[in-house]
């Protein structure tokens, strides 16, 4: 069973990727509009099953990975360089990237012929392909 888009109508098996590439907000601010509880599931139960079978397939690969911390146990966790900001930082942030970005022409893919803000960050990401 697909789970539906509140926005567009579509059905999708995973609908958190959908909102976060199509309709480009993150699964909270997806669940703040439509007043979803946070702990509402953004992926067909076909999909969970799906990951469920893959992880007990690698069990033991996964489980080595755990780290005693207090009386849980949690999964080590690699350095990804991110870190948690201020709801001020955020819109300082966003600020700054509305500022740039207002100046910025909208151009058409020669590829796939969509029309971009950033078409030379669409080629790089999407198409593997760099301006020179």
């Amino acid at each position: 069973m697909k789970l539906k888009c509140l926005i567009c109508g579509k059905n999708y098996s995973h609908l958190g990727s959908h909102i976060a590439h199509g309709h480009k907000i993150t699964a909270r601010e997806y669940k703040e509009e439509f007043e979803l509880p946070y702990n509402t599931s953004l992926i067909s139960s076909e999909v969970k099953l799906k990951k469920q079978e893959a992880f007990e397939l690698h069990r033991e690969k996964y489980l080595k990975n755990l780290t005693k911390c207090g009386k849980k146990y949690r999964f080590k966790k690699g350095r990804t360089g991110q870190r948690r900001i201020s709801q001020g930082e955020r819109e300082t942030f966003i600020k700054r990237i509305n500022n740039v970005n207002k100046n910025r022409k909208s151009e058409k893919c020669p590829v796939c012929n969509v029309i971009y803000k950033n078409v030379y960050s669409h080629l790089y990401t999407k198409h593997k392909l760099l301006k020179i």
